[in-house]
């Protein structure tokens, strides 16, 4: 009796009998994200402070200081424009060429190696609100780190105190005042611009 001929019979549905060959896209789609979110991260610089005013900015955004108002950072050096023996708060109102009657309160204090001047001030123009302004000498050197609380009051208002000694709180330490050294302290990404809640465009 003759052979009948072999017919393949109904092609099988492979990919029903593996469930997960339907999702291999999404999976392959989400490994790729991963990698590519590590290897942004790794390749994100990671910044070290140029000078001590600011190493205190860099401090800051570290300790997750988040104001409810906005407040402006700045640091700046002024280089062997005084001699060593120049007090900070003499050197900063030279610097920064304001008179007494915008100062709404001053402290000095010793903070590790060095005699610290805080000031509140009022400044007036468009760019004005009250600033917070940290200063001291580093031998002939003028460090200056200012803080503006974009508030319109006239006088300072009790939660702009309060934030302010808050800010002095987390910068002021004996470690980030020591001579010779620079707070280790590093930033990945672009320093901060501002702390506080985000503002249009920000």
């Amino acid at each position: 009796m003759p052979v009948p001929p072999l017919r393949p019979g109904p092609a099988r549905r492979g990919v029903a009998s593996f469930p997960w060959r339907r999702g291999w896209p999404a999976l392959a789609l989400a490994v790729a994200a991963g990698l590519i979110a590590l290897a942004w991260s790794s390749w994100t610089p990671v910044l070290a402070p140029r000078h001590r005013p600011e190493a205190l900015c860099f401090a800051l955004a570290q300790a997750r200081f988040a104001p409810p108002m906005n407040v402006e950072p700045s640091a700046a050096i002024v280089r062997g424009r005084f001699s060593p023996q120049t007090p900070a708060a003499i050197a900063v109102r030279q610097a920064m060429r304001f008179t007494d009657d915008m100062v709404l309160r001053e402290r000095h204090a010793r903070v590790g190696d060095y005699d610290v001047t805080m000031m509140w001030l009022r400044l007036p123009g468009r760019r004005g609100g009250h600033w917070l302004v940290v200063a001291w000498m580093e031998d002939s050197d003028l460090a200056v780190c200012s803080f503006r609380f974009a508030g319109g009051e006239t006088d300072l208002t009790g939660g702009e105190a309060i934030w302010g000694n808050r800010l002095l709180g987390r910068i002021l330490t004996p470690e980030n005042f020591r001579a010779g050294a620079l707070p280790t302290i590093r930033l990945r990404g672009e320093p901060p611009r501002s702390f506080g809640p985000k503002t249009e465009g920000g």
